[in-house]
């Protein structure tokens, strides 16, 4: 099922493809999501004129003061990046009495009137300790008492796959009379893995002279060396420091990002629109302002496309949790295509709804478990029970009947069995699809899985006789194995 959502504060558009899905950006693709943009909003007309070359559903400008939101229609989400200029870390005044500062009570408004199911709102990370973290707790506060679960996190967009250094405040909320099951998306990314800026920049020389900054400049501020308030240059094979909005005014005595074209002869110059909005992760299709100056404050402004995507997955995941909840558990194992799995999911895992498991599961004895060893590479996300995929080998067995399967077991050497997952689905993958770093594209056969729960107190030894790597069993048939009966622990 579609979510209808309701886009405050839209600017140019960031979080809404985000949400939306359904982009390239750096070789990947980020699927298309549950979601529906049927209201849009936006003060600054300019962003309003970007946000409307780009989505077919087109934005209002108007002030959101003077909107009567019982006139709009009914949301299940609604998103709103409120100004953030006043909690800006960039902004040295962060005057809290600033009029943008309160701008977030529009929300709160929002909420009231409408009561959609869940909402998502960000900031900038400033907001976080903004007199001591007070006024954050303030907004929580007012977003609480409006009948919501709400909870808060700082995402990193390197984490993501996006080239730059600065975070966003995400604050997620649903509804109270639903089943509150958010969880923010996992890092994809670590620290020594982070996308360089090299991948977003194809030519340091480029022919714009406009975009270079005079000899002059340098000079003046080799003059006053001890005035420099950051260093001048990003170093290409790391992420970039930060956006701004006011990348049309960078000097070489800024607090901007600028990247350095030739040492010997000197030469800096400041990005492009379009390197700074791919820093920002959007797509190069998406189309900038045909000012360059309002092109820069917008993607300055915007949330990373990629970020929100990672963000809403999880939204609609949650979802899907939530209207699930009363539903039986059903395995779904099927076989797809591989000329149709590869050409709808190229690279990237495939992310189903969650089942509702709960602590009083009734473990099925009778039902198929496929025991698989998980190799080295593989076992931290087994061991805090975070796995969503299993990939065999390159050869897998005959004899597995996949149509019968149900459960998965996954085998820790010179320890056993114990954790039980549900086999959401089977299908062809690939390896590096869980390892963006290997190589192998062979096809893998791929299980999409549901951690349950301990089946027993502590790890089991078991003999894996299918090329000493899968078991093929029941549960009622395991149980039976040794004195396993005495050690079973159904959650």
């Amino acid at each position: 099922m579609t979510n209808k959502v309701a886009s405050l504060f839209c600017g140019c558009g960031g979080s809404d493809l985000g949400l939306l899905g359904g982009f390239d950006y750096l070789g990947k693709n980020y699927q298309k999501l549950d979601f529906e943009i049927v209201y849009a909003l936006d003060f600054d007309k300019w962003a309003v004129d970007t946000y409307n070359k780009n989505f077919e559903h087109k934005a209002v400008c108007a002030d959101i003061c003077d909107v009567d939101f019982a006139e709009i229609p009914d949301v299940d989400v609604m998103i709103g990046g409120f100004p953030c200029q006043s909690f800006s870390t960039v902004n040295p005044t962060k005057d809290t009495n600033d009029a943008r500062a309160n701008l977030y009570k529009q929300i709160v408004r929002f909420l009231k009137v409408k009561q959609p199911k869940y909402f998502i709102c960000e900031n900038v990370k400033g907001l976080m300790t903004l007199q001591k973290g007070t006024i954050i707790t303030k907004i929580l506060d007012e977003f609480k008492a409006m009948g919501y679960n709400v909870k808060y996190k700082l995402i990193k967009a390197v984490e993501y796959g996006i080239p730059r250094k600065r975070g966003r405040v995400i604050i997620v909320g649903m509804r109270n009379d639903l089943r509150y099951n958010y969880e923010f998306p996992k890092a994809i990314l670590e620290e020594n893995n982070y996308t360089p800026l090299s991948a977003v920049i194809d030519n340091l020389a480029i022919d714009e002279q406009r975009y270079y900054f005079s000899e002059r400049a340098v000079q003046g501020v080799k003059n006053a060396k001890n005035n420099m308030k950051r260093g001048l240059w990003q170093d290409l094979s790391l992420p970039c420091l930060t956006i701004t909005a006011h990348l049309a005014k960078t000097s070489m005595n800024s607090r901007d990002p600028i990247l350095l074209v030739n040492p010997e002869k000197e030469l800096y110059r400041r990005f492009t629109p379009r390197e700074a909005a791919r820093i920002q992760s959007f797509p190069d299709t998406f189309r900038l302002n045909d000012s360059e100056s309002k092109s820069y404050k917008q993607i300055g402004n915007a949330i990373p496309p990629v970020m929100m995507w990672h963000v809403a997955q999880a939204l609609q995941d949650a979802i899907h949790y939530t209207n699930r909840k009363d539903e039986p558990i059903q395995s779904q194992i099927h076989q797809l295509n591989f000329v149709e799995v590869k050409k709808e999911y190229p690279t990237t895992i495939i992310q189903n709804v969650l089942l509702e498991v709960g602590n009083n599961l009734n473990v099925d004895r009778k039902k198929n478990v496929l025991i698989s060893i998980v190799k080295s590479d593989n076992m931290d996300q087994y061991l805090d029970r975070s796995a969503k995929v299993y990939y065999t080998g390159k050869k897998f067995p005959s004899t597995v009947a996949l149509n019968k399967l149900y459960y998965f077991m996954p085998y820790f050497k010179r320890k056993g069995i114990r954790d039980l997952y549900l086999i959401k689905r089977a299908r062809v993958g690939t390896k590096n699809e869980v390892h963006p770093k290997c190589a192998d594209n062979d096809f893998r056969l791929v299980f999409e899985i549901q951690y349950i729960g301990q089946l027993f107190n502590d790890y089991q030894p078991v003999h894996l006789d299918i090329w000493q790597t899968f078991k093929d069993t029941t549960i009622e048939g395991l149980l039976t194995m040794t004195n396993f009966n005495k050690k079973v622990c159904f959650l």
